[in-house]
């Protein structure tokens, strides 16, 4: 046993991190002066292999993200395996489970060439702790989800990082019945048991067993599709992982797909962010090209995807939103559907208007889903691209979305264009990001200047009047405020927008 390993003083044998802190808790005789006494000390950052701490830059607010191999290794790899696989069998609904894989963490990765490897060392921390270890391979982050929630595994560990350059990599780590982790819901606590232990050599006591879940899978994203008619369609797969399941699944219902860019090396021809302009070019062209029904661009891992309609124009995702919500909404009238506060007033006024509960609710996918499981709403949906979906765990699938729009479109002979219209009808500047250093004072003064309308904090600040209205939120990671402004006329947007940058500058160059 290395004396950086969690032990007791004077015992010869570890302990996990949460018996740690219940003997703490406990006030265990041992614990007064014991270097591994988190609320007396803080440990000081290890050393990996080439000398490095791990930094804290590499936790982010919902994953782990860095540039390999500087901030991201396999050391690196080890460490947040045998920390996520700590916290992950200590939480309460792991403790629950009674099956084959209560005590298993499933683990994958996506197409970046640092993916097996980083996997493999995961896999391996994994191990060291005693607990099993489910390998899936290469796999699209919905896939992890589904793997958590239809194998009863006690957590999962996705190695990807999305829509980043080809030189990143991280971690999405999911808990027990598919339940985020972040930084409010314990990516903290596998932080602090990563920076403090040191990787051992010493044996793999739990089991690695290979999983192959494609049947399964592709058998539940087919579930959401429903009477699609043969159509034309134009797929980018931004040399990620849609193109591993998606194209088969296509071709079963008959669609035509036009592919971009569906190798998967590693190597990106774009950057796999489809929210970017320039990301989508070639999607737009091609559609119009060939005339296509439609474009679909997905990230980097699949767990969102953007809509380009039969012009190549972008759809956006709170437009997609509202869409959706009906067809949810036709089936289950009642129902609450969540959508994030940025969206546009269409998206509220679908939702009442077909019988539905809109219910808003801060950026973020943990917040999301959060509230989805709280209503047990069947949909919800993000400006960022991110839908979510009850009979998909309360996780969002940038293929699933697909398929339920492919479902809308084919109940109409009309163009997207053309169904979309009624939901196109407000003027906004979309999402605008501003370099403010203090953003906290900036969002005070907002609510000071525009005290005369509807204001409040749900995330940042929001303001509404009659015929505009505005947000105005923090970023987590740099300084600076994003701002979003809607209304009934694109003259009023104009002098509404004018105002606003009077106050925050000119917009940040991206």
């Amino acid at each position: 046993m290395s004396e950086n390993q969690r032990h007791c003083p004077g015992e010869k044998y570890t302990i996990s991190d949460a018996v740690c802190q219940g003997r703490r808790v406990r006030h265990y005789p041992k614990c007064k002066g014991c270097q591994f006494n988190d609320d007396e000390v803080q440990p000081k950052p290890p050393k990996v292999g080439n000398g490095a701490p791990i930094v804290d830059a590499i936790f982010k607010a919902y994953d782990v993200r860095g540039k390999v191999p500087g901030q991201i290794n396999e050391d690196v790899a080890w460490r947040i395996g045998h920390a996520a696989a700590q916290y992950l069998l200590s939480t309460d609904e792991a403790r629950r489970l009674t099956g084959d894989n209560a005590k298993a963490i499933v683990v994958g990765h996506d197409m970046r060439s640092s993916g097996q490897a980083l996997m493999k060392a995961c896999s391996d921390g994994i191990l060291a702790t005693g607990a099993d270890c489910v390998s899936l391979g290469e796999i699209e982050t919905p896939a992890i989800y589904y793997a958590v929630g239809s194998l009863q595994a006690a957590g999962g560990i996705m190695i990807t990082a999305s829509h980043n350059p080809g030189d990143y990599n991280g971690f999405k780590i999911t808990a027990a019945g598919v339940k985020p982790v972040g930084e409010s819901s314990g990516l903290k606590d596998i932080q602090r048991i990563a920076q403090s232990i040191e990787q051992s050599g010493g044996p793999l006591k739990g089991k690695l067993r290979q999983f192959d879940l494609s049947s399964g899978y592709i058998q539940h994203v087919r579930r959401f599709a429903r009477d699609i008619k043969p159509m034309k369609i134009v797929m980018d797969a931004s040399n990620g992982m849609g193109s591993k399941w998606t194209p088969s699944i296509l071709r079963d219902l008959a669609i035509d797909v036009v592919p971009l860019y569906f190798e998967r090396s590693g190597r990106f021809v774009h950057e796999p962010n489809p929210l970017r302009d320039e990301n989508v070019a070639d999607l737009k062209q091609k559609v119009i090209e060939t005339q296509a029904r439609l474009g679909v661009s997905f990230d980097g891992d699949a767990d969102r995807c953007v809509i380009l309609d039969e012009n190549g124009d972008r759809v956006g995702g709170d437009t997609l939103t509202a869409l959706l919500a009906a067809e949810f909404l036709k089936a289950e009238r009642g129902a609450s559907i969540i959508y994030d506060l940025r969206s546009s007033w269409a998206v509220r006024e679908t939702i009442e208007s077909y019988g539905g509960v809109p219910r808003r609710e801060r950026v973020g996918h943990s917040f999301m889903k959060a509230t989805l499981r709280k209503y047990n709403a069947p949909f919800g949906g993000e400006l960022s691209g991110h839908f979510y979906y009850r009979d998909n765990f309360y996780c969002d699938s940038g293929v699933i979305t697909l398929m339920k729009v492919l479902s809308v479109v084919s109940q109409s002979d009309a163009p997207l264009s053309g169904i979309l219209e009624p939901l196109r009808k407000y003027a906004t500047t979309g999402e605008v990001n501003f370099h403010v250093e203090d953003k906290d004072e900036m969002i005070k003064q907002l609510a000071r200047k525009f005290a005369d309308g509807k204001v409040d904090f749900l995330d940042g600040v929001t303001v509404e009047y009659g015929d505009w209205w505005f947000n105005c939120r923090k970023s987590n990671t740099e300084p600076l405020l994003r701002l979003i402004v809607e209304a009934r006329s694109q003259d009023v947007l104009d002098d509404k927008f004018a105002g606003l940058k009077a106050m925050l500058g000119e917009p940040a160059n991206e």
